[in-house]
């Protein structure tokens, strides 16, 4: 698998240097962080409750426009590894060059991956991955061709962890489709992704199938009362 940013303890050991001689670009982190607001005890000391997930799901709903159902994990990382695991795996195909933990979890999973250079590319996959806007080169693509592509397609992921800038980029408001999936990240946009949030959208069934694999407690209860003063 190759390397990725964020491992700043293996770049200080190879170059020198200690965290405040470093700017890491490489991972898309707001570095202008959302004020950590005050947090009840419980928090920390209680397990989350239904009601605390449903919350936070609220939340995110009202933001993005989500119409379909919608799932918060440990960072749109979790949903990355996890979605390959919900399907008997088959021909994968990722636009690329791109986040390379797509094809690490699809391999993973037992899928045979293939990279695509266009979304033409990518017709006749059981599954296929688009993170829009790419990391790391930023190129977007219109929603109305990437719907166009759903039929074409077993299951389309659309990666959405940098499109809070840029909301008319968004799917989350077509995420009742069967076969589609947008992930979203919380902590790049907001500048806090040691809380590690993200969440899963997708069409009700799928994204109950997704959180029986996720367990019971994906979210922390910190990240849950952070996540809804964020989005509000």
């Amino acid at each position: 698998m190759l390397d990725h940013g964020g491992n700043m303890d293996a770049a200080m050991a190879r170059f020198g240097g200690g965290p405040q001689d470093w700017i890491d670009l490489s991972t898309g982190i707001n570095r202008v962080p959302y004020p950590l607001p005050d947090l009840p005890a419980r928090a920390w000391t209680d397990l989350p409750t239904r009601a605390d997930m449903a919350r936070l799901s609220a939340a995110a709903r009202d933001v993005w426009g989500i119409r379909g159902a919608v799932l918060p994990l440990s960072g749109a990382q979790q949903a990355i590894q996890l979605i390959p695991r919900l399907t008997v795996p088959g021909l994968a195909r990722v636009l690329s060059p791109t986040y390379n933990e797509h094809a690490a979890s699809l391999v993973a999973a037992g899928w045979r991956v293939e990279a695509a250079a266009d979304l033409a590319a990518l017709a006749g996959a059981d599954l296929a991955v688009v993170v829009n806007p790419n990391n790391p080169d930023g190129r977007h693509h219109d929603p109305a061709d990437l719907l166009a592509l759903l039929p074409q397609v077993g299951q389309l992921v659309v990666d959405e962890s940098f499109a809070d800038p840029t909301p008319a980029m968004s799917l989350a408001g077509e995420t009742g489709r069967s076969g589609l999936w947008v992930l979203r990240s919380f902590g790049k946009f907001y500048g806090l992704a040691g809380l590690r949030l993200g969440f899963a959208l997708g069409a009700e069934g799928a994204v109950l199938r997704l959180a029986t694999l996720a367990g019971p407690w994906p979210v922390s209860g910190a990240a849950i009362e952070v996540g809804c003063n964020a989005l509000a």
